[in-house]
């Protein structure tokens, strides 16, 4: 692995950019008539990536919302005095609900691939290459 990892939970082969990495492994997936995601006709070794990927992006936003969170409280004072302008806190509020619905969607993402995967094991791991943008 390359760099310093911020999360010490991650293990070896988990990514370094799994939001990265889960938006370019999303377009191997099969959509049913629907429209929809068809979990059930995916490759797992896919569904199998796509589920770690999504479950480190939901993580990884919940630790980035959490440290925003104790960020704002050690300048509350300064917001109090008008130091940061009410279009800067208007945008860090919807950033941080962009944030906190990209990890419900990441949520559904991994718990459906995990529901589609729970009997996977493979003898040898298949990893699937990302789309490119």
């Amino acid at each position: 692995m390359t760099g310093r990892p911020i999360d010490a939970a991650r293990t070896e082969g988990e990514a370094d950019r799994p939001l990265r990495d889960l938006l370019l492994l999303m377009p191997h997936l099969p959509l049913g008539p629907d429209f929809n995601i068809d979990y059930a006709g995916a490759e797992p070794a896919l569904l199998s990536q796509i589920g770690a990927h999504a479950d480190l992006t939901m993580r990884t936003l919940h630790r980035g919302t959490a440290a925003i969170g104790q960020l704002l409280v050690y300048v509350s004072p300064e917001i109090g005095t008008g130091e940061f302008s009410a279009d800067a806190m208007e945008g860090l509020g919807w950033l941080l609900a962009e944030m906190g619905d990209l990890a419900a969607t990441a949520h559904l993402i991994a718990a459906s691939c995990q529901r589609f995967t729970a009997d996977y094991s493979p003898r040898t791991p298949k990893r699937i290459p990302c789309a490119r943008p």
